[in-house]
Formats: structure tokens, sequence, C-alpha cells
């Protein structure tokens, strides 16, 4: 737990769990955040208490670092590219997704689920709109949600 003010000398808990003194000067420096912001279980950052630039960007953080490259804040997926194969993209992980997407992590196919689905409900044109920098493979996303698309409306 953290027991500091920002000022003064403290403790606090780090990234990999371990308990480390700071100085008043180093502490001066940092923001407090509840310990809800250091659980990669958080899947949507709505559920923070605490919702800032550092909670937002300390979240993706841990997330990553255990390969959950997908983040939802509402109904906005954000995706942080792994540079590495994940098995996320399986024809399991895809079937799973097309039977359902309630109680199933942050996902491009699950954006692909609710737009099509939101399509057929309310009778109404859906778009998924995908952004990012050079490299941050736009591409990618777009060519596994239209693949899901397609084994969706089969």
């Amino acid at each position: 737990k953290n027991t500091f003010s920002p000022g003064a000398p403290g403790a606090v808990v780090d990234e990999m769990g371990e308990d480390r003194a700071i100085s008043a000067e180093v502490s001066s420096s940092l923001t407090p955040c509840e310990d809800q912001c250091l659980d990669s279980k958080v899947d949507n950052l709505i559920k923070l208490n605490d919702l800032n630039e550092n909670s937002i960007l300390h979240n993706l953080r841990i997330r990553f670092k255990v390969d959950k490259i997908y983040t939802s804040v509402s109904s906005i997926l954000i995706s942080v590219n792994p540079f590495k194969q994940l098995p996320l993209y399986t024809p399991e992980v895809m079937e799973s997704y097309i039977n359902g997407i309630r109680d199933k992590d942050p996902h491009v196919f699950a954006i692909g689920y609710q737009a099509y689905n939101n399509m057929l409900n309310e009778n109404s044109d859906q778009s998924v709109i995908i952004s990012g920098e050079s490299g941050a493979g736009k591409s990618e996303a777009t060519k596994l949600i239209l693949q899901f698309l397609s084994e969706l409306s089969g």
C-alpha cells in the first residue's frame, strides 16, 4: 500500500509489486493512484474510480505486459500492437465471439459483433472507425473485423 504524500518521504509498491522507499524529492513528482489502477484485470477503463491520463497509461502498460492488448473505454476499443504473434485470432476464439460477447474480454471481434447486432436489432447502418499512427495495425484490425463479419453473417 502506498504510504506517501507528494513532497514527503514514504513508501510505494512499484508495478512489479515490490515495496520501494522514496525520498521527498522523488515523491514530489509522483501522482498518487488508487490500488484499482494497478490491476491488469480492469478491462474497461470506465470502471476506474480515478480516470486520468496516468491511470489510463498505467493500465494499458500493465495489461500489455501480460499480453492483454485490448482494453475498452465504454464502446471504444483501445488496441496496443504487441509486435508478436498472440493466439487471439484462432478459429476457436472467433467462434466464441460469434456465439456472443457477454463476459468476454475486449476484442476486435467484439466490436464486429456489436456492430452487426446493432445493425440487425436497430435496423440502422453501423460504422467502425479504426484509427492510429502509421504501423499501428489499422490494416490488420480492418482485415480481422471483415473476416469476423464475413463468418458471422455466414
